[in-house]
């Protein structure tokens, strides 16, 4: 009898370990733009006819207090580099991820993104539902 305890109790501590592995991030955390529905970068945003934009990187930092800082650089069809910017509000619930806008859209906002996330990999559907961004975790990168 006393054999059956400690094999149950031994069972129930091993259950109970491999249960509180998290699957999330450990925070602060950044992400890299590996691919764009499955293209490796650089590559387009969308297909569209004549020359779109060229999507370079992007990264996506998740921080403790629920803010997460994205950034993009492209290249434009007159061959001029930008980066853009945008800092976002985010939750993270069962390995699912949605990160939206701050208060009110004045042209600039992108909308709100959802995906998942673990704590390797970070994955987001654009807005329109069509086009995925697929991230890797990689070292924290300073957020100005």
């Amino acid at each position: 009898m006393r054999l059956s305890r400690q094999k149950a109790l031994l069972l129930l501590l091993v259950t109970a370990i491999g249960c509180s592995e998290t699957t999330s991030p450990k925070l602060p955390a950044t992400f890299a733009l590996v691919n764009i529905n499955g293209r490796p970068l650089p590559t387009y945003f969308a297909a569209t006819p004549g020359f779109t934009t060229e999507v370079l990187s992007a990264y996506v930092s998740l921080q403790p207090d629920g803010t997460a800082f994205w950034s993009e650089t492209h290249r434009d069809d007159a061959d001029v580099v930008t980066s853009i910017s945008q800092t976002f509000h985010y939750s993270i619930v069962d390995g699912r991820i949605e990160l939206s806008s701050f208060g009110t859209c004045l042209g600039n906002c992108t909308g709100t993104y959802k995906g998942d996330v673990s704590k390797d990999a970070l994955s987001l559907v654009f807005p329109n539902g069509f086009v995925i961004y697929n991230y890797r975790l990689t070292v924290n990168i300073p957020v100005d």
